[in-house]
């Protein structure tokens, strides 16, 4: 396999994986294609993301890599969820860099070039509440700022109580309270009561500001 071929094959394409590139190559035996992708790789021309899931290194790719776009379609099903999407929307005041998302699938962690990637399992039940938006000009799946709350609580163990949160820092003003309770009628009783601490955390957060 030549890589000028690969390259006229693939260079439209942010990402691809070897079944793509065996089916475009089938008449070469399936350890040549390997070798030919592995030798690419320790050149520099290709990036591997995840082993079989590749893309072309600068100055080979038309467009730039989003390692948020990718994050949604290096583990699918998922959604970006939780500490990153909380960070995003400005819920908690901490950057966090490791982009944090859920699945349905095994958990599995990922590390490539364009960063460190964390899916957690949620049940199929809870698979839901996420919108699309325009990150660094790409469709990014994202939660709700409420229901990246309520993935947090659920993925992380023990009573989220009014001191909890407070030690989080969580700004109220962003969530939906009313939002929020709603969905965590659908949650184990843990997570309802969570919510009704939310409201309590809320009241008490943003009490005596004033407002002009």
């Amino acid at each position: 396999m030549k890589f000028e071929k690969l390259l006229e094959v693939f260079a439209g394409q942010p990402y691809f994986d070897y079944p793509a590139v065996r089916l475009h190559f089938q008449d070469e035996r399936d350890h040549i294609s390997r070798t030919a992708l592995s030798r690419f790789v320790k050149r520099g021309s290709l990036l591997e993301l995840k082993r079989g899931f590749y893309a072309f290194s600068e100055p080979y790719r038309t467009r730039p890599l989003n390692p948020l776009q990718l994050a949604q379609v290096l583990y699918a099903p998922s959604y970006i969820s939780e500490l990153w999407a909380l960070s995003w929307y400005g819920v908690i005041p901490e950057k966090v860099i490791l982009i944090t998302s859920v699945t349905t699938r095994v958990t599995r962690t990922f590390k490539n070039t364009l960063g460190e990637y964390r899916y957690r399992t949620i049940d199929r039940r809870f698979f839901h509440s996420w919108q699309t938006e325009e990150i660094l000009s790409e469709e990014v799946r994202i939660a709700t700022p409420e229901k990246a709350l309520l993935d947090l609580w659920y993925l992380e163990k023990g009573e989220w109580t009014v001191a909890r949160m407070e030690s989080m820092r969580f700004e109220p003003r962003i969530i939906d309270a009313e939002r929020l309770y709603a969905l965590a009628q659908n949650y184990p009783p843990r997570l309802i009561r969570a919510a009704k601490s939310w409201a309590i955390y809320a009241e008490q957060t943003t009490e005596g500001e004033i407002h002009l």
